[in-house]
């Protein structure tokens, strides 16, 4: 969807256009978020606004998903909490806030084309396989629990 640049756009005809647009979905985001992380989530997110039209709001989105991981790993560090456990929580409220609040302030609808998640799981599984590789290869001996 193209946002139009004069005066007679306004919010009622974006909301009206807002069926044109492939987004991806609610369901999507929740999952990106719990299975690789809040910031997954939060690109899909930022995606789905952009093609919306709401740029400032996506960099919002995008900025919240970096802290809020960032926040969420110090906490983890700090309460010595085990990493799987703490991952799977702090994912789980960052996929809540992401969908629940953001997701349901600018699409409140299901007036939208669901969008594939085949592009970003192929880059997303990507990414996962280049970090585990690095961890594995350059981690100092004896730190992982790999014979």
């Amino acid at each position: 969807m193209e946002l139009k640049e004069n005066d007679d756009y306004t919010e009622d005809s974006q909301s009206e256009d807002n069926y044109d647009i492939e987004i991806y979905s609610k369901r999507a985001i929740w999952g990106f978020s719990i299975f690789f992380s809040t910031i997954f989530g939060g690109v899909l997110l930022m995606s789905n606004l952009r093609s919306a039209g709401y740029r400032k709001e996506a960099n919002l989105v995008l900025l919240f998903s970096l802290l809020y991981t960032f926040i969420g790993s110090l906490l983890t560090a700090y309460i010595g909490m085990q990493a799987s456990i703490a991952a799977i929580v702090f994912n789980g409220i960052g996929a809540a806030i992401l969908t629940e609040y953001f997701f349901n302030k600018y699409f409140p609808e299901s007036d939208y084309y669901p969008k594939s998640i085949m592009k970003p799981l192929a880059i997303s599984l990507a990414i996962c396989l280049i970090i585990v590789y690095f961890v594995y290869a350059y981690a100092p001996k004896g730190i992982l629990p790999v014979k």
